[in-house]
Order: structure tokens, then C-alpha cells, then sequence
């Protein structure tokens, strides 16, 4: 039985191990490419990284891979979609290049006994939380060598996890050249054993620059803005960007598409109650991926990690019996509770998704149609009129910006304004993306460059004005503190000055204090002052305040100890994180990569 369940699920585990071996195919890929081959116009070479050629054959099947992978969900890909998963393969490769590089420079090898011990006792993280190979919501490490060492495994499958470990393990070991440098003391544990434990709470009297000086109090000349603009020129660059119009469509279900999921909710519920299995009509029905193969079987869970929906149902449901559907954001849930133990369940679901009939679809592809006509006819806002829908109009788009308000991740829609055969005027295509889908009429273009001083002089003279407003409410607050050091109170200087005295509640180092601001001058003499006392004029970012520690809660050394070792193993494994990183992104930025893919597309842009 528990074999047979374990075949049942290895569709799944076959997928998940597909995804976990695209870095290796690249690999095999970029090796079998090496020896050669024929046909240079057929197969040209798409890039050049660090003096290594990748032809267009295995940048093709890599990126299909990529794009098989993610269809596996069931949904069709946008055109923004494919963008995105496009570039991230693109960089994927090449620095899955550069690493294979690095690997036969350093000769990291693995051996056959390395490659046994990791089969068995490394599995792909990928693995852990499906529920074939768990017992009692743990990873179950022995029913993963009993699926793997069964004889009726593919010996394929097999032998594709021995080339993905062989391809794996040196790269785990280049990584632990790279961190072999880092270093982690008792005094850097002690630091920040101080600064995530240390609380502090103070009174302070803030000056705001904007209120306390007048505008008529400071004077910005023409000599220093264009002195400014000259010396911060690098600030002031700008990507090319375009104007637009744009129209968007949500492609949402109906109130009729909503009642049509919860009638099959409810006849799916009639045939449980009938007498058919729960389970079985999960496997065939559930509209889960993931509880369907397994009869619906959602594990034990923490209340808290249910949706707020279905834990009020299933907590009183009578264990055993099967629930009226239960509506969430994603659909309706028919659940039978197998076992509940005070604030953990454990259950099964069956799960009809609320999805867009083709009646809703159809109709929400008319109106984009007549839509269209009209604006080809005349304009994107007449069309918008037209139709009765909402348009924004005079949207930027910049290049290289994917997030567009209103609509979201597009990418997209800043390529097609800046490609060159994109005209002023021109009306796009209907672009895709998890919000629905968007027209953009293009109104204007500016290229990248600098800004000219007549754009950017009226924020530069604001941004002055601030500065010097800031310097006047610092001597002001200059004049606070020696008040203060002539014995009067805290208070009653703030009520000479006209000022109010806020008071903090207790906070660490790291945390953002209103009024205060986060990681400030004002933060660091917090819990540099002695209880008490009152500070000099310190900065909060925005503003000046003079504050007074009141109360601070130190850090005992004795707390430390208690800790200290699991504080430098955690600060060891966070450094090494960060310095690998750092290392992968310099060898990265270092890495000499000609990219070719535009001049294959558009052969006339070469010439």
C-alpha cells in the first residue's frame, strides 16, 4: 500500500525534480556544446560569457524548460509572464556558466562515495513538505530511501539524480571555499545580542524645520542651485520614460460564474452524503493539485496557518461528517475533519475554484474588441467614453520600471513604447498579467539623459531651502539644550519655546520611532546617554529634536551566555549567506558576457 501510494505520487516527485535539475542540464548542455558541432547559421552562438560561446540550441531548450516548468500550474503564460521568466533564465545561465567555470579552474571534484551518501541522506529540498514523505507532519527521511531504492524505480530516474548530484556537490563545495574566510567573534555576537535585546524609552521636544522657520527666513540664490546641479549630476540622470493613456480589463468571474462553482460544490457534497468516498471524489474532482492526489488529505495544521473561513467550519464541524461548501477567496471547500487536538486539526478537502466561464470571457472580449475599433477610429479616451469605461490618462511608463500603477507588474508595456517602430499615437496590442489586461495609446517619449536645470530647479531650490531650515531650527534647539543646562526642565524649556514634549514608548536599536525616525542620531544617543540625562541637538532625519533618556532596559551578560552559542551559529550562517552572495554578484559584475539574443532578432540593428 505505502508503494503503491509512493508510485501514485511520482508524477509529482518527477516534477519537482525536473525543476531542481535545469542548473545541471545547463550544464550538460554547455559542456556537449563545447566539443562543437555543425551548422553555425542553424545553431549561432546567443551570447559570449567569459570567452565561452552558448549557442542558440541550448539557450532555446533551457529557456523552454523554463517555460514547461511553469505551465505545469495549468495556467496559460502572458506575454508578461514569458518576459519575466525569459530574463530570470537568461540570468540563470549565465551565472551558471561562470560557476562551471570556477569549478574546473579551483579542479572541485566529487567522488562516487560522496555521491552515495548524499543520494540517500541529502534530498532535494523540494521534497520535504509533500505529504508521501512524511510521518506526523515531519519529513520522514526513510520513506525517501524506500522510494528511491525500490527496485520498480525508472533506472533513469536514477540516474538523473546521480548527475544532478555530481553536479550539486562540487558546487556546495565551491561555496565552502568561499566562506571558509568568514569569521564571526564573541564580541560581534555581544553587539548584536545588544542591539535586538537593549530597549530604551525617552522624552524629547522636536523641532520641525518646515514649522518653526519661516520660508521668508531663508533665501536660495540661482548660483546655488546650478552649483548644486553641477556637483550632484549623477542624481539627476534619467532613463527614457513615455507618456500614455492606458485602458485595463479585469478578467474576473461573474456573479453567474459564482453560482455556477457553488451548484457543483453542493452536487459534489450530494455524492459524498450518498455514500461515494470522500477521498475518491477528491482525486477525481478536487480542483487542489496538491490534497487532490492524496485523496484530499491536507495534513494536521495549526489553526492559525488555516484560512480564518475554513477553521471557523472545521473547528465545530462533528468529526467524520462533511460540511456545507465553504466560500473563500479561492473557491469553495467541502471538509471532513479526521482528528482535532486542541488548536491543530487534522483534515481533507475537496476544492472547487470559482473560475471565469466562457460566457463571462466572451463577453469581456467584445467590449475590449469594440473598444478597440473605436480608439483605431479616433482616440483611447473617446473609446474609453465610448464604451463607459475609466481611462487614466497621461500614465508614465519608464524604461526598465516594471510596476505600473493601476496595473502592476508590465514590463511589457515600457518595451513597446520605447522600441523605436512604436510611433506617437500608436494604439498597443491588449498586454496580460495576473490583474488582467491592458491597452496603452502612446502620447509621448523622452530619451534617457540628464535632466536639464530648468526641469529640476525647483526641487533643487526646495531641497536647499530644507537644508538651510534645518540649520536655523539646529541653532534654535542649540538655545533648548542651554536652558536645559541652566536647571530648568525638559518642559518647561518647551513651553518657552512654544514646543510640545512627546514621549516614546520602549524600543531596540533597529526599530522604527515616530518622531525619531530609524537609525538616527537621535536612536544612537538614546541608548548612548545615561538614564536621566538630557542630549545635545541631534538629528532625526527630517528634523532636530533634544531628547531625555528616561528608562532603559541593558543587556546582562548572563542572558548572553545563555544564548551565545546559537547567536554565533545563526551570525556564521548569515554571514556566510552574505558573503557568498557578494561573491556570486562580483563574479557576476566581473565577468566579461557579450549578449547577442537583440542582433539575431533584428538582424538590421547589426548593421
Amino acid at each position: 500500500m505505502f508503494m503503491r501510494k509512493m508510485r501514485d505520487s511520482a508524477k509529482y516527485v518527477m516534477l519537482v525534480l525536473t525543476i531542481a535539475f535545469v542548473g545541471w542540464l545547463v550544464f550538460e548542455g554547455i559542456n556537449d556544446m563545447r566539443g562543437g558541432g555543425s551548422g553555425g547559421e542553424l545553431n549561432p552562438v546567443v551570447a559570449e560569457v567569459a570567452g565561452r560561446d552558448i549557442r542558440y540550441g541550448e539557450w532555446n531548450e533551457y529557456l523552454q524548460s523554463r517555460l514547461a516548468l511553469a505551465r505545469q500550474s495549468g495556467r496559460s503564460l502572458t506575454e508578461e509572464d514569458v518576459r519575466v521568466l525569459t530574463e530570470g533564465a537568461w540570468e540563470s545561465l549565465i551565472g551558471t556558466v561562470l560557476l562551471q567555470a570556477e569549478l574546473e579552474r579551483l579542479g572541485v571534484e566529487v567522488t562516487d562515495s560522496e555521491i552515495r551518501q548524499a543520494f540517500l541522506t541529502q534530498p532535494p529540498s523540494e521534497l520535504y513538505n509533500h505529504p508521501a514523505f512524511q510521518t506526523d507532519g515531519q519529513f520522514d527521511v526513510e520513506k525517501y530511501r524506500r522510494f528511491f531504492t525500490d527496485p520498480a524505480t525508472d533506472e533513469n530516474t536514477l540516474l538523473q539524480i546521480e548527475s544532478y548530484y555530481r553536479s550539486l556537490l562540487p558546487r556546495n563545495k565551491l561555496e565552502a571555499l568561499v566562506r571558509s574566510g568568514t569569521y564571526v567573534s564573541e564580541a560581534d555576537a555581544w553587539e548584536f545580542f545588544k542591539d535586538t535585546n537593549e530597549r530604551a524609552r525617552v522624552r524629547f521636544v522636536r523641532i520641525d524645520p518646515g514649522a518653526a522657520v519661516p520660508d521668508s527666513a531663508v533665501t536660495v540664490t540661482d548660483a546655488e542651485i546650478r552649483a548644486y546641479y553641477n556637483e550632484h549630476r549623477d542624481d539627476f540622470s534619467r532613463p527614457a520614460s513615455a507618456r500614455t493613456n492606458m485602458v485595463s480589463f479585469a478578467l474576473r468571474p461573474s456573479a453567474a460564474d459564482t453560482a455556477v462553482a457553488r451548484a457543483r460544490a453542493e452536487t459534489l457534497r450530494a455524492r459524498v452524503e450518498g455514500g461515494e468516498d470522500f477521498a475518491e471524489v477528491a482525486r477525481a474532482e478536487s480542483g487542489d493539485p496538491n490534497s487532490a492526489p492524496e485523496g484530499g488529505d491536507m495534513g494536521r495544521r495549526a489553526r492559525a496557518n488555516i484560512d480564518p473561513a475554513l477553521a471557523d467550519v472545521a473547528f465545530e464541524l462533528p468529526m467524520g461528517s462533511v460540511s456545507e461548501p465553504v466560500e473563500t477567496s479561492f473557491g469553495f471547500h467541502l471538509l471532513r475533519v479526521d482528528s482535532r487536538t486542541g488548536d491543530s486539526i487534522s483534515m481533507r478537502q475537496i476544492y472547487v475554484p470559482v473560475e471565469v466561464s466562457d460566457a463571462t470571457e466572451d463577453s469581456i472580449f467584445d467590449l475590449m474588441d469594440e473598444l478597440e475599433e473605436i480608439a483605431l477610429r479616433t482616440d483611447l479616451v473617446t473609446a474609453a467614453d465610448s464604451v463607459g469605461l475609466p481611462v487614466r490618462t497621461d500614465v508614465t511608463l519608464t524604461d526598465g520600471v516594471d510596476f505600473i500603477p493601476g496595473a502592476g507588474a508590465l514590463g511589457v508595456a515600457p518595451d513597446w513604447t520605447i522600441d523605436p517602430e512604436t510611433q506617437i499615437g500608436d494604439l498597443s496590442q491588449f498586454f496580460e498579467n495576473a490583474t488582467g489586461f491592458h491597452v496603452f495609446e502612446l502620447l509621448g517619449r523622452q530619451a534617457e539623459g540628464t535632466a536639464p536645470l530648468a526641469d529640476v530647479s525647483q526641487g533643487i531650490r526646495q531641497t536647499l531651502a530644507t537644508e538651510k531650515k534645518k540649520e536655523r531650527a539646529r541653532e534654535r534647539a542649540r538655545e533648548l539644550v542651554e536652558t536645559v543646562d541652566g536647571g530648568q526642565s525638559l518642559d518647561a524649556v518647551a513651553a518657552a519655546a512654544g514646543a510640545t514634549v512627546e514621549e516614546t514608548g520602549a524600543f531596540r536599536r533597529g526599530d522604527f520611532v515616530p518622531g525619531l525616525g530609524q537609525g538616527t542620531e537621535a536612536i544612537g544617543a538614546a541608548f548612548g546617554l545615561p538614564v536621566g540625562r538630557t542630549s545635545g541637538v541631534v538629528d532625526t532625519g527630517d528634523a532636530v529634536a533634544v531628547i531625555e533618556v528616561v528608562e532603559r532596559e541593558e543587556a546582562t551578560r548572563g542572558a548572553f551566555e545563555e544564548v551565545k552559542e546559537i547567536l554565533l551559529e545563526q551570525l556564521a550562517y548569515e554571514r556566510t549567506q552574505q558573503y557568498v552572495q557578494r561573491w556570486l554578484s562580483a563574479l557576476r559584475e566581473q565577468a566579461t558576457v557579450e549578449d547577442h539574443r537583440e542582433r539575431l532578432r533584428n538582424p538590421d540593428a547589426a548593421s
